[in-house]
């Protein structure tokens, strides 16, 4: 079978969903680099199974009703990028992690950097969440699909009922504290507004 897409209106923005087979191949931003995840030509198959129930999945998550997702997954990289990727897999809804705990966590500690790089072309966004990769610090760091979208990802699964809530909850602190919201593509890292608490117990949404 051949690569196939599907697009879909989503809180964050068009997503474009591309299949391999009967597996999910990537999941791509809107405003996404043309180089930043490599494919073979695709065509457009809306009704491709596998496509189908991603963006199903998708909407549950969205609305704050689902927090982990059951899809079958074709990561192409290098054998270094696809472990990352899995790791990221590992990464429990609610709660972060650092480039260096990946790195510990795929035994090289000292390829901290290359994690990031790995990070950044993740192609399944979202579903590999890379949004919850963090600085070691707990700023926000460089992502695909903008520190607007990484922010309302964050906050949503720190509490919120669905990320329309949590955009609110975001846009609200940002009011009070009479600080501009984070812009998509903004390069200078920032930290979140603390909307809710977060339920995981590894380092915190926050920066706790």
């Amino acid at each position: 079978m051949t690569y196939a897409y599907k697009l879909m209106d989503s809180p964050v923005g068009e997503l474009k969903l591309v299949a391999n087979g009967n597996r999910l191949a990537a999941i791509l931003w809107e405003n996404d680099k043309s180089n930043r995840v490599r494919l073979p030509e695709i065509v457009e198959a809306d009704d491709r199974p596998i496509l189908v129930e991603t963006e199903r999945q998708l909407n549950e998550y969205f609305a704050g009703t689902r927090d982990r997702f059951d899809l079958e997954l074709d990561f192409q990289g290098t054998d270094f990028q696809k472990k990352v990727w899995v790791a990221l897999l590992t990464i429990p809804f609610g709660e972060t992690r650092s480039y260096s705990d990946i790195a510990r966590q795929i035994g090289n500690i000292n390829a901290v950097r290359a994690v990031g790089a790995a990070n950044g072309r993740n192609p399944i966004s979202i579903v590999a969440p890379c949004h919850r990769v963090i600085g070691a610090s707990g700023e926000l760091t460089g992502f695909a699909g903008g520190l607007t979208n990484k922010m309302l990802l964050l906050s949503l699964e720190a509490g919120q009922t669905s990320l329309e809530a949590a955009a609110n909850s975001t846009e609200a602190a940002a009011a009070a504290s009479g600080a501009a919201p984070a812009t998509v593509g903004r390069e200078t890292p920032v930290k979140p507004a603390r909307p809710a608490p977060s339920r995981g117990t590894q380092t915190s949404l926050f920066g706790n």
